[in-house]
C-alpha cells in the first residue's frame, strides 16, 4: 500500500510539471510583408497595442484583453512591414493589423494596407467642386473633357502621391469620357461639390451685375468660381513683385543688345517678349502639327530665339514671355472649324473650343522648356470685342460650346488650364486684360476681373489714357488723373476674393490719341509715364508697370528712360519718388 501511495503522488506531480508545461507558450516565428498604407484620406493613424493576458493556476492563458491609444499617423501609400500576428479578440476576430514602421511596432485598422501601391488609395468616387478639365494624359496637356461643378465622377485610378498623401491627379470616368483631372478641384461628397465659396460675401459681391439697363451678353456671374487658388513660388525662379518692363515684339527681339543696354543703364528689370503675336517666334512642335500656314512665316530657328532670351537672362533681367490667345487669323485660316464670325465677319478662334485652347497653352510649355522664360503672358483672353454688337443684333453663335459655357466660364476655365498646366512647368502666369473688367461686372466679350486675378499670378490690365474716350473732356491729357481712377476701381475688385492676383499694369508709352493724325498727337514723355505709374502706386497697385509702345521704338524708350529710374527730376527742378 505504501508503494501505490508513492506512485499516486508521482503521477499527480507529473500531471502538474505538464500542465504547466503546457501553459508556457514558446515564442513564435511569424511571416512578414511588404505593405503600403491605404486610407479613402490622406493620413491612417497609428495606434500603440497593450495586451493583458490571465492565465489559469497552471500558467495556461485563461483570457485576454488590447488596449489601443493613438500614437500619431502616417500618410497613405508609405511602405511598411506587415506582420502576419494581427490583434485578436477571444474569438478569433481580427482587432488591428501589426505593423512595422522605421522598425517601430503600430497598430492599424485591418482594411488600412494594401499589397501594392496603386492599392494605397481607397476612394472610388469624388464630386467637382470647381469645374475641371479632363485630360487624355496625366502628363500632357491635351485635353479628352470637361465636367461641371456637381459632376459625380468614377474613380479608377491616380498619378502621384504628394508628401502629405494627397493625390496629385485621378484618373476617372465621367459620363463618355475617361481621363485625368486634379484632385485639387474635387470634394468627397454632393453636399459639398454643389456649394458655393462665399467666404466674407465674395460671391455675393459678385451675384448680380449692376447695370439693370444694359445687357452685355457676356454672362452670368454667379456661374464663376472664387475659391482661393494658391499661388506658388518656384525654387530658381522667383517672382517678380514690382515689375518695370519694356515690350519687344518678335521683330524687335533681334536687337536684343540694345534693349538690354537700355534697361540696364535706367532701371528696367524686366522684358516682355512676344512668343507669338502675329507671327510665332520659334519653330514650335505644335505650331508644326496644327497650323501649317502659322509654321510657314516663322521668324526665327529655335536656337537664333533662344540665344536672344539667354542674352536677357544672363543680364539678370527676369523674362515675360506673351502668347496672344484668341485672335489668330493664320490659326483660322487652318481651323475654321474652330472659329466663330465677328460683327464684322473675320474668322475669330473660339475661347469655347479646346483645340484652340491646347494650341495656345501647348505653345507656352514648349517656350518655358525649351528656352526658360520665367512667365507666361496670356494676351486676348477673351472673345472679340465686337461681341456686344454680335449679341445684340440676334447672333449668338461663337463657336464650338460643346459644354454650354457662357463667355465668362469659359474665360475662367481656359485660366484655370492653362495655369495648371504652366505651373507645371515652373512658370508663373499672368494675363492681359482691359480696363473696362476693374468696373466690377462681366464684360460682353466674358472678362470678369475677380474670377480672372483670383487665379493667375499677375493681372496685367490696359487702362491705356486714349481709350477711355474719344471725345472731350481729353482724358489723356490728365493721365495721372485717369489713371488713378481706374486705379481705385481696380483696387476695390482685388479685395473681393480671396486670393488675388498682383497688378502689373500695361501703361501707355507712345503718343496719344491713336485715332488722331500724327501731327495732332500729344507726345508721351517720361513725365507722362511717371505719372501713370506713381497714380498706381497711389491707388494701392504696387506690382509695377510695363510700357507698351507697338513699335518697341527704342529710342522712345530711351527718352522715358528716368521714369524707370529710382530718383528722378521733374520737369520742374524737384526730385520725385515715384512707388518706392
Amino acid at each position: 500500500m505504501k508503494r501505490k501511495h508513492i506512485s499516486l503522488i508521482s503521477l499527480l506531480l507529473l500531471l502538474v510539471l505538464l500542465l504547466a508545461a503546457c501553459g508556457e507558450e514558446a515564442p513564435a516565428e511569424h511571416d512578414v510583408f511588404d505593405a503600403y498604407l491605404a486610407s479613402k484620406g490622406e493620413e491612417i493613424i497609428l495606434y500603440h497595442g497593450e495586451q493583458t493576458v490571465e492565465k489559469n493556476i497552471f500558467g495556461k492563458v485563461k483570457s485576454w484583453t488590447w488596449e489601443f491609444t493613438e500614437d500619431g499617423s502616417a500618410v497613405r501609400g508609405t511602405n511598411v512591414i506587415l506582420v502576419d500576428d494581427p490583434a485578436k479578440d477571444m474569438d478569433g476576430n481580427i482587432l488591428y493589423d501589426r505593423i512595422l514602421l522605421n522598425d517601430t511596432e503600430y497598430f492599424i485598422s485591418p482594411d488600412a494596407h494594401a499589397s501594392y501601391f496603386e492599392g494605397s488609395v481607397l476612394e472610388t468616387e469624388k464630386y467637382v467642386r470647381t469645374s475641371v478639365t479632363i485630360y487624355q494624359k496625366p502628363d500632357e496637356a491635351r485635353i479628352a473633357g470637361f465636367a461641371r461643378k456637381g459632376s459625380r465622377l468614377e474613380v479608377i485610378g491616380f498619378d502621384g502621391l504628394k508628401e502629405d498623401g494627397t493625390v496629385e491627379m485621378y484618373n476617372v470616368k465621367y459620363e463618355d469620357t475617361e481621363g485625368w483631372v486634379f484632385s485639387k478641384y474635387l470634394v468627397d461628397t454632393q453636399e459639398d461639390a454643389d456649394a458655393v465659396y462665399n467666404v466674407d460675401g465674395c460671391a455675393d459681391s459678385h451675384a448680380d451685375d449692376f447695370l439693370e439697363d444694359l445687357e452685355l451678353y457676356g454672362g452670368d456671374p454667379k456661374k464663376l468660381d472664387f475659391y482661393p487658388y494658391e499661388k506658388p513660388k518656384f525654387e530658381g525662379n522667383d517672382f517678380c513683385e514690382d515689375v518695370r518692363a519694356m515690350y519687344l515684339s518678335v521683330a524687335c527681339s533681334y536687337d536684343i543688345d540694345w534693349y538690354i543696354s537700355i534697361a540696364k543703364n535706367y532701371g528696367v528689370n524686366a522684358l516682355v517678349i512676344d512668343i507669338r503675336d502675329d507671327v510665332v517666334g520659334f519653330d514650335a512642335d505644335v505650331v508644326r502639327e496644327m497650323s501649317p500656314f502659322s509654321y510657314a512665316w516663322l521668324y526665327y530657328g529655335a536656337d537664333t530665339y533662344g540665344e536672344m532670351i539667354q542674352k536677357a537672362k544672363d543680364a539678370g533681367l527676369y523674362v515675360i514671355g506673351r502668347i496672344v490667345c484668341f485672335k489668330n487669323p493664320w490659326y483660322a485660316t487652318d481651323h475654321p472649324e474652330d472659329c466663330y464670325r465677328d460683327y464684322y465677319g473675320e474668322l475669330i478662334p473660339s475661347a469655347f473650343d479646346r483645340d484652340v485652347w491646347y494650341y495656345n497653352v501647348q505653345l507656352a510649355i514648349e517656350a518655358v522648356r525649351n528656352f526658360g522664360f520665367n512667365e507666361i503672358q496670356f494676351d486676348y483672353v477673351r472673345f472679340d470685342e465686337t461681341s456686344w454688337y454680335k449679341c445684340d443684333a440676334g447672333d449668338f453663335d461663337f463657336g464650338n460650346n460643346v459644354y454650354g459655357e457662357d463667355k465668362c466660364e469659359a474665360v475662367q476655365n481656359f485660366l484655370f488650364y492653362a495655369t495648371d498646366m504652366v505651373h507645371r512647368e515652373g512658370a508663373y502666369v499672368s494675363m492681359d486684360c482691359f480696363g473696362e473688367p476693374a468696373n466690377g461686372y462681366v464684360c460682353s466679350y466674358g472678362q470678369h476681373w475677380a474670377a480672372m486675378s483670383n487665379i493667375v499670378d499677375a493681372i496685367s490690365a490696359m487702362p491705356y489714357t486714349d481709350h477711355f474716350s474719344h471725345d472731350y473732356p481729353a482724358l489723356w491729357e490728365y493721365p495721372y488723373y485717369t489713371i488713378k481712377e481706374w486705379g481705385d476701381g481696380a483696387a476695390i475688385q482685388q479685395k473681393t476674393i480671396p486670393t488675388p492676383a498682383v497688378v502689373r499694369t500695361w501703361i501707355t508709352a507712345y503718343s496719344v490719341p491713336y485715332f488722331y493724325a500724327e501731327e495732332d498727337k500729344i507726345y508721351y514723355s517720361a513725365e507722362e509715364v511717371s505719372d501713370q505709374a506713381q497714380a498706381l502706386w497711389d491707388a494701392g497697385l504696387t506690382g509695377g508697370f510695363m510700357a507698351w509702345n507697338i513699335a518697341c521704338d527704342p529710342y522712345r524708350y530711351d527718352n522715358i528712360s528716368w521714369a524707370w529710374a529710382k530718383d528722378y527730376a521733374h520737369s520742374d527742378g524737384t526730385i520725385y519718388r515715384p512707388w518706392y
